[in-house]
């Protein structure tokens, strides 16, 4: 068995398309790096073709992919960007909508899908939706994007956390790189620190284990029992070179040990760099593309085990 811990399914409206539009300047950027700027493909069109690829409004797409993958199952996660772009949120949907069909993404696969509740801890009705959706669809965590402009440990958010306590739900928080007009500095490990000491009966998952603050994540991590990792988005850099993948997860094995370190793929979106069959596949089988030792217990606890056992899969 393998589980997906952070996939995202985007569709028209799904997120502002300012955001759609700076990923795009990232990957042309990424894909054209060995190219003078004037010859890098235009970002709208990127965009455009992308978009018309991995549009999945109702999880299809995303089945197939991990059919192919061998990935029995993905924990979900919607994003909240709307705030960033107040005048945009007229053009897409309402959050509670975008929340509602993930939520019916799993009602179609609940054998593969299970999804948090995304949401800005500024909304006023967040506390409210949180409620409502844990009566009607029981989501497994909270997902927070602070990159849309606050920091994780203002106390504005801290009654969405509380909520999300007498609920048991694992908090996670986007922490590491992200492309403009979106904001990094918001999401720095640090401040999801202070969420862990605030809160030390809490489940703090730091996605994407910071990025390039992997060191400082995994430095406050050590001290704090209820900070968790997860691995995804890693793929433009694995690509580069796969040891700056490799050597960070065996940090983090290392230090947390390998029931706090989560999979993922932060898929659809990342499919593009690398596709989930390939990305499952390199990390199932670490030998083939470096030196660096894992066990075959780590690697399964990595890309199954930690999850089912979080998730209660």
């Amino acid at each position: 068995m393998t589980i997906d811990s952070h996939v995202h399914l985007f569709f028209e409206g799904s997120d502002p398309e300012e955001f759609f539009i700076g990923c795009a300047q990232a990957g042309v950027t990424i894909f054209g790096k060995d190219k003078p700027k004037e010859d890098h493909q235009d970002a709208r069109q990127l965009y455009e073709q992308q978009m018309d690829i991995l549009s999945d409004k109702d999880g299809s797409r995303l089945i197939r992919e991990m059919d192919k993958a061998n990935i029995d199952k993905a924990i979900l996660l919607p994003l909240d960007f709307w705030l960033k772009y107040p005048k945009a949120e007229y053009t897409g949907i309402s959050i509670k909508k975008k929340n509602e069909i993930y939520a019916s993404v799993v009602e179609t696969y609940p054998d593969r899908f299970k999804t948090y509740f995304g949401i800005d801890p500024r909304r006023k009705d967040a506390r409210k939706l949180l409620d409502l959706a844990m009566k009607k669809w029981q989501p497994v965590g909270l997902k927070i994007h602070p990159t849309a402009g606050f920091y994780p440990d203002d106390p504005i958010c801290y009654p969405l956390y509380e909520l999300a306590m007498e609920y048991d739900l694992p908090i996670l928080i986007h922490s590491g790189q992200e492309p403009a007009p979106m904001e990094a500095k918001w999401s720095h490990p640090m401040y999801i620190d202070t969420i862990a000491a605030d809160f030390p009966e809490a489940t703090i998952i730091v996605a994407h284990c910071g990025h390039g603050w992997w060191r400082q994540t995994l430095d406050l991590a050590i001290m704090k029992p209820n900070m968790y990792v997860d691995f995804s988005g890693w793929q433009p850099l694995f690509n580069i070179n796969p040891d700056y993948f490799w050597e960070p997860l065996r940090f983090a094995i290392d230090t947390l040990g390998p029931w706090r370190v989560l999979f993922g793929s932060d898929g659809s979106m990342l499919d593009v760099f690398l596709s989930p069959k390939k990305w499952a596949k390199a990390v199932s089988h670490p030998s083939k593309t470096t030196e660096i030792k894992f066990s075959e217990r780590e690697i399964d606890i990595f890309t199954q085990k930690a999850a089912k056992k979080l998730y209660n899969i």
